[in-house]
């Protein structure tokens, strides 16, 4: 698509947006359409160009279509991105496990010295150099030695992650070295002329984090809380209050490492099986406290999840504050705001941990059940971080679920 001034009115408030995923994309949509009734909305094609010379624009497109050089870097007063340029200090686990050690090296009355699980980085290239990336283990690898004389209620487990990945990919628990090696045993690593999605070795940067043991249960099913941040310009934080608790499908197994849909709570890993059902696996945080649908009480009080939204501000707050002055690491830029998801886990102590940060979350997740979530997420989204771009007068019809990290 070629639009040019001279071909159409020049409008002044255009929004261009390019996310691929359907149930999102309308939403955002929908939002922009309620709140901002006169903008002129495009769908991104790779074939756009726009010459509106007086025209302000906001962009809300996958990571990979912003033109951040040529267009949002040149152009800061006249268009706005729903993305950072450089943020992988934040959402790649390995360079995030970096920079928390360096904070916590001058900052060790930090709330994130006891919120973050244990994580070790593990680079593996090749299954050839498999022993030499175990080297740089070595506490996993003594600790591993060390379950071979305990009995599997005590043995201590690990989990392996991607450094760059979302919605459980890749994702393996183990808790012997053996059970590490048979996850790149038998790949190949790729050759140039190669385009193999099934090696592993596509991926050599990994995480291992200590596994957390004692998580809070709720009906015996373990959750994990998904929490939205929207970060704008350079830099306000907020954490939006209305935080999702996403479930196991099976009933926790502490014990067996190998039934996945007893460990791991994303939803997406969850929607093909037959005993998926929304409204069991997707719930409102702040519902754990109330009645479920057959009158039984939540085992969380609401005192308790005040504590736990409290925790979670406090963690946000040094997590931000450990990587705002690393440029090479993120770089908050005026003309862009972001919406990160961020992961947390509970203990049965109702301590809370933050297991990781992700880039463009999948909102799908939340379902068609509590899609309103999304919603009123995007719409505070556009009147805190899109509003003021365009310089609009906007009458807030109740408050905003925002609040500073």
């Amino acid at each position: 698509m070629s639009i040019e001034s001279s071909q159409v009115e020049t409008p002044k408030k255009i929004a261009i947006v390019g996310i691929q995923d359907e149930y999102t994309r309308n939403i955002i949509i929908k939002s922009f359409k309620k709140i901002l009734p006169d903008l002129q909305i495009l769908q991104f094609s790779t074939t756009t160009t726009l010459t509106f010379t007086s025209a302000k624009i906001v962009h809300w497109l996958e990571y990979e279509d912003i033109d951040f050089f040529n267009q949002t870097l040149l152009n800061k007063h006249s268009q706005l991105v729903n993305s950072y340029c450089i943020r992988k200090g934040l959402i790649r686990k390995a360079n995030f496990n970096f920079n928390i050690r360096k904070y916590l090296s001058k900052n060790q009355n930090s709330i994130l010295k006891s919120s973050i699980p244990e994580t070790w980085y593990f680079e593996v290239t090749h299954k050839d150099y498999l022993d030499e990336a175990l080297e740089e283990i070595f506490e996993v690898v003594n600790e591993c030695k060390e379950n071979d004389e305990r009995i599997n209620e005590e043995k201590v487990k690990f989990i392996l992650k991607p450094s760059l990945g979302n919605k459980g990919a890749e994702i393996k628990i183990f808790d012997s070295i053996d059970q590490l090696r048979s996850v790149f045993e038998g790949k190949h690593d790729l050759k140039e002329d190669e385009d193999d999605d099934e090696s592993i070795f596509h991926i050599r940067d990994w995480v291992v984090q200590r596994y957390i043991s004692n998580p809070l249960l709720i009906r015996n099913r373990k959750f994990h809380i998904r929490s939205y941040i929207l970060a704008i310009s350079n830099l306000q934080v907020y954490l939006y209050k209305d935080m999702l608790a996403l479930f196991a499908l099976n009933a926790y197994a502490p014990t067996d490492i190998n039934d996945a849909l007893s460990h791991l709570t994303n939803t997406c890993l969850q929607v093909n099986e037959v005993s998926f059902k929304e409204s069991n696996q997707v719930k409102l945080f702040w519902d754990l406290s109330t009645k479920d649908d057959e009158g039984e009480v939540g085992i969380i009080s609401k005192l308790d999840l005040e504590m736990i939204f409290n925790q979670i501000k406090s963690i946000l707050n040094d997590c931000f504050d450990s990587i705002v002055n690393e440029v090479t690491q993120f770089m908050p830029m005026e003309n862009a705001f972001e919406l990160f998801g961020f992961d947390f886990l509970v203990d049965h102590e109702m301590n809370a941990y933050l297991l990781e940060a992700n880039s463009f979350p999948d909102f799908k997740q939340t379902g068609d059940e509590l899609s309103h979530v999304i919603s009123n997420l995007f719409e505070d989204t556009i009147k805190l971080a899109i509003v003021p771009f365009f310089d609009v007068e906007y009458i807030n019809d109740h408050d905003s679920k925002f609040c500073m990290s």
